[in-house]
């Protein structure tokens, strides 16, 4: 080759390597950011024209499908970041992921540094670990513990839905991002409590939404924030529960009482809107004098009356009528309006007692001229006791039927003969308006059988009865319907026995002979002993007395003959 050959070949070969060095060799370098487009899509290769000798080379995976609505396609235009030179091969690597990495990472890192919120949208889930979130081109992860109460778990509902998060962790090196919701969540309930603990002031009234209602209180949400109405401030009477009035989502003012910023408390009242109304209520409501007000609850023990808004008031059951309930249902129901006398106001404790039976006349007033002694009334039996009955005249009024007035035979048991809710007639053998007290009596209205025995027996009489019971000293012998005898043991035969019942049982039909009569004591004694032919002791009068030192005891008639049996029993013993 001749040297102008030589130099001509030396010269276009600098010209080459001068233009492909200024155009593409020393224009590009690893980390540069530039505009491609698509000229070719592989299974693992997309070919990128940056303006090169060659086409860039991109891997697909290094595409940011997540940055785009639409697949990607030759002709497109993307934006890269270079990875790598080949500078032997002339080959350039770049990818469109680390170029929207780089170009957003530093905004991230300036989120993550003043945890500034960030937008992201949740693209699938990760099984049994969380969501991965697309944050504007950059995948990051966000942990299922972290994804907030507020949003629903399953992926159906979440994907496509942009969420805002706060960065947890930030690694540009090994492209690590870690996102949460609930934390973010939590800085905007903290924000939200620090601006309204900032303008609360105590005693300031404002709006509030009932968030929740639990036994102790009433929780209202201020705007961010929820405060507690402790029960004891919701109303200025006592209230066990708040009323169920209070609904959830129900707007309501509350009066702002304390504020507690280290222990994130706000405490509100309801009551303190309206005036205290204990305070001067002696005065309103003075003893003695009678009020109208409505039947609020029930109770075993009594009835509340609301005399005004958060002042109740206390009927017991013994004043809520001139009767004997056993119940306050049975004079009273609930919503009723009732008369009342107040009783006492005690301002201090917030107690009011009331009476309605003295709002109502006295049914005891002039009692004995409404039932004086000897008339006959009738009455319904409202109680059975073991030493009578109560009987009920009219309401308000009842009566004492004593055990001992109810028959002249004896009586153990009044629910023998009478039963509750009976209606009967008898006769008042006593009235005393002051004690209040009447008693009655049913024995009173038949004639006395001891006045009859006597007009047909006396001393020395024989009579044939049934042995009605034995005891150890001696048999009761019944001698009329009404009427009893004894024999003693010493007066049943003349032979000397431990018992009566070695020779007699109760049912036996034997005869015996009067041989004592106590009018006083409405007493009859007997002996088996004295035989009918045997010549009898004189006719006694029957208004005769029998000594009293006449050597044994008698059986007792009517209310007494309980008791005189027990005298027998000792004595003869």
């Amino acid at each position: 080759m001749s040297d102008v050959e030589r130099n001509q070949t030396t010269s276009e070969t600098s010209k080459m390597e001068e233009f492909f060095g200024q155009q593409d060799v020393t224009t590009y370098s690893r980390g540069d950011i530039l505009m491609g487009k698509i000229v070719q899509l592989g299974d693992e290769q997309v070919l990128v024209d940056i303006g090169y000798k060659s086409e860039a080379i991109m891997k697909v995976s290094d595409l940011a499908p997540y940055h785009r609505s639409q697949p990607v396609k030759p002709g497109d235009q993307v934006e890269v970041l270079v990875t790598y030179i080949d500078e032997e091969e002339g080959t350039v690597y770049v990818s469109e992921k680390a170029a929207i990495y780089e170009k957003k990472i530093g905004e991230l890192e300036r989120a993550y540094k003043h945890r500034t919120p960030v937008t992201g949208t949740v693209e699938d889930e990760v099984r049994d670990a969380g969501y991965h979130v697309n944050l504007k081109g950059i995948r990051a992860f966000l942990p299922g513990s972290h994804l907030g109460t507020d949003l629903p778990a399953e992926i159906n509902e979440l994907r496509g839905k942009e969420i805002l998060f706060v960065i947890l962790e930030l690694d540009r090196r090994e492209h690590n991002l870690v996102v949460s919701h609930r934390d973010y969540m939590r800085d905007q309930d903290r924000k939200r409590k620090d601006e309204l603990f900032a303008k609360l002031q105590p005693g300031e009234v404002r709006e509030g939404t009932i968030k929740s209602v639990v036994d102790f209180g009433i929780f209202v949400d201020l705007g961010g924030f929820e405060g507690l109405v402790h029960r004891s401030e919701i109303s200025w009477k006592e209230v066990p529960v708040p009323p169920n009035t209070y609904k959830l989502g129900d707007k309501l003012q509350v009066k702002i009482l304390g504020i507690d910023r280290n222990k994130d408390r706000i405490s509100l009242s309801l009551k303190q809107l309206r005036p205290n109304p204990w305070e001067g209520l002696a005065t309103r409501y003075p003893k003695g004098q009678k009020f109208t007000g409505e039947v609020v609850s029930l109770t075993d023990f009594g009835a509340f009356v609301r005399l005004e808004d958060d002042v109740e008031g206390l009927v017991h059951i013994s004043e809520l009528s001139w009767g004997f309930p056993t119940h306050p249902k049975e004079i009273v129901h609930v919503g009723q309006k009732v008369e009342v006398v107040v009783l006492d106001v005690n301002e201090t404790d917030r107690r009011v007692s009331l009476s309605m039976r003295r709002a109502q006349p006295d049914p005891w007033e002039k009692i004995e001229e409404k039932y004086p002694e000897g008339k006959l009334v009738k009455g319904k039996v409202t109680k059975l006791v073991e030493f009578g009955a109560f009987i009920e005249l009219e309401p308000g009024v009842e009566a004492l039927l004593h055990v001992s007035e109810i028959s002249w035979e004896h009586v153990a048991r009044p629910g023998d003969v009478l039963k509750e809710n009976q209606e009967i007639e008898a006769k008042v053998i006593k009235s005393d308006g002051v004690k209040r007290k009447i008693r009655l009596s049913l024995k009173e209205l038949k004639q006395d059988p001891w006045h009859t025995f006597t007009e047909n027996f006396s001393l020395g009489s024989v009579i044939e009865g049934k042995i009605t019971e034995i005891k150890d000293f001696g048999a009761f012998i019944k001698l009329t319907d009404e009427v009893e005898g004894l024999i003693h043991v010493s007066e049943i035969t003349d032979q000397r026995i431990a018992t009566p019942a070695d020779v007699l049982k109760v049912g036996d039909t034997v005869t015996a002979k009067i041989i004592g009569i106590n009018e006083e004591k409405r007493q009859v004694r007997l002996s088996m002993r004295h035989r009918p032919e045997e010549p009898e002791a004189p006719a006694r009068s029957s208004t005769a007395k029998e000594p009293e030192d006449s050597g044994h005891q008698a059986v007792t008639m009517g209310e007494r003959l309980k008791a005189m049996r027990e005298q027998l029993k000792d004595k003869f013993q």
